[in-house]
């Protein structure tokens, strides 16, 4: 069996890498935060996936963030293959309308964007829930 060149984890800048997702939540990112070693972040690849010839983050919004709160100017991504197989993809493209139309393009775009963990619920969650229900 070949592997797939485009499944291979790979550095992307981070102003290259576009988000999914509006809001972070300040007790995660507060938790993994600390986490951080010395030398930055010891996580592996954040799972992402190529729409319209433009890479997305599918999840690790946060770890992102931090890592760029660190100082990092790229990121390993791996391509999730799950998110079009096992995930509804319709929600994802949802998402990163409402991430167009509020000007949330980038991984630094989220600053200011950090809530509260009830406010997070309620603003993030709460939004994603009603679009599935809903189809929107």
């Amino acid at each position: 069996m070949t592997t797939d060149p485009t499944d291979v984890p790979r550095r992307i800048g981070i102003e290259d890498l576009r988000p999914s997702q509006l809001y972070l939540s300040a007790a995660k990112l507060a938790s993994v935060l600390d986490e951080f070693g010395d030398e930055g972040p010891n996580y592996g690849p954040l799972p992402a996936f190529e729409h319209d010839g433009e890479w997305y983050l599918s999840d690790g919004h946060t770890r992102a963030f931090a890592a760029y709160l660190g100082g990092a100017e790229s990121l390993r991504i791996e391509r999730d293959r799950e998110v079009r197989e096992v995930y509804d993809f319709d929600l994802y493209l949802t998402c990163i309308d409402w991430c167009r139309e509020q000007d949330v393009r980038t991984v630094p775009d989220l600053a200011g964007r950090v809530l509260d963990h009830e406010t997070f619920e309620e603003k993030w969650i709460e939004r994603c829930h009603r679009a599935a229900e809903n189809g929107d």
